[in-house]
This record gives structure tokens, sequence and C-alpha cells, in this order.
């Protein structure tokens, strides 16, 4: 658990994703909700720090893949909280379906042409009406943070961040730390643009990095990845 100030993250893991509590006194924004069928996960982290569904007050989805917004209409109608999505990507909530990325490399092309092949039959979840939908950026100074959601786009068009305090990232899959060295992605729609979006994060000045796959890291790791992705 990572204080700041007087918040903290709690990371989620869900298997095949990682959800995130940012808690304040008694008050919650979630980021990201997991696969269909993590709501239960997502409630019992919740209750085992003297929390109810109740306290959260906003959920913040990075992107609109079925990996991370599965669970999002069950959490909704539990805790009552507001939903915050991209306007690029808030009619693939309403519909329930975000596609599927591009691929990054050569399996993972394959991987991405049969995903879009199948469609929604996998990649589909219960659909949601969002509440805020924002642009650049938002300010989370109404929830009691320090901090904003930041647009980060590339890995989808509508791809998003929280930033809390200037120096934790809740990143989503703008970058991966599934690998031992790169944090690029497998799947991306927009290659150019999600560097673009690694130098923001680089900017905000913020030290530490919670993805939506894979473990958090430091600020050093993303900046010998995007040297090392500008020298290509």
């Amino acid at each position: 658990m990572e204080s700041i100030n007087r918040s903290d993250i709690v990371p989620v893991p869900l298997g095949r994703a990682n959800a995130y509590f940012v808690i304040r006194e008694q008050e919650v924004v979630l980021v990201d909700t997991g696969t269909k069928g993590n709501a239960r996960k997502i409630v019992q982290a919740l209750l085992t720090r003297g929390l109810s569904p109740r306290h959260i007050r906003l959920i913040v989805i990075t992107h609109t893949h079925y990996d991370h917004c599965g669970s999002l209409k069950a959490l909704k109608d539990l805790t009552g909280a507001k939903t915050l999505v991209h306007e690029s990507e808030a009619t693939r909530l309403r519909e329930g379906y975000g596609g599927f990325p591009r691929g990054t490399t050569a399996l993972t092309q394959v991987i991405s042409f049969l995903g879009r092949t199948i469609g929604k039959r996998v990649g589909g979840y219960d659909p949601v009406s969002p509440d805020i939908i924002m642009k650049d950026r938002f300010s989370l100074e109404a929830y009691g943070l320090d901090g904003y959601v930041l647009a980060t786009p590339g890995h989808t068009i509508g791809s998003v961040s929280v930033i809390l305090d200037n120096e934790h990232a809740m990143v989503g899959d703008t970058l991966f730390n599934i690998f031992r060295k790169s944090l690029f992605p497998p799947f991306a729609d927009d290659p150019d643009e999600l560097l673009k979006s690694w130098t923001k994060l680089y900017e905000t000045g913020c030290r530490q990095f919670y993805p939506g796959h894979g473990k958090p890291f430091g600020r050093d790791k993303l900046r010998q990845n995007l040297e090392a992705r500008m020298m290509h």
C-alpha cells in the first residue's frame, strides 16, 4: 500500500488485470473493474479494509476493453458510484463492447485478428451509460484528491491515466509490466500516439506507475524504455 498524503493506493489483483483503490479517509475512487465476475473480489478487498461498497464514489475506466470494465455494471449498481470515461470511448461503454486493439508484434497481430473476428461474443460486457465524460483532463479535487485524470491515448483512442500528487500514476494498458525489460504493450491501436502519452506521463514527474497488467514499477524503467523507443 502506497501512501500519498492522506490517501492510499491499494492494488487489487484480479488475475487477468489489476484494479486499484484510491482511499482517502472514508471515500474511495476505483480504477477499473476487471472482467465479468470480479465484483465480489473487489468488494471483498474493500471489506477487509473496513469499508463498504457505498464508500466508492467514483469509478474511473482507463479504457473500455472487457478485462477492464467487465464488472462495471455490477459494481455501479451495487455502489451507486459515478462512472468516468473518455469521450472517445463513451459510445463503446454504452454498447458494452470496446473492440480489440491492434497487435504490436506478429503474434499479437494474429491474436488481434482472431479477437476482432470473434468480436462481442468474447469481448462484450454489460453496457453502462457513463456519468462523466472527459476530454483532456479531469480534476479529482471534488473527490478529496490532489490529482487528475489525464488522456493518454495510444493503446486505445480514449485511454486515460489517473495522476495523484504528481508522484503516482495508474496507467491502465498505456504501460505493461509483464515483460522483464519492456513496458511496451503487446496491443496498441496507435504506437506513435502511445509514445507521446509515455512522454506526457514522464513529464508529470510521477515516480511510481501502476499498470493494468503486472506489478508497479519506478520512473527509471519508464525513462529507459522511452529512450530506447525514441532511438528506433
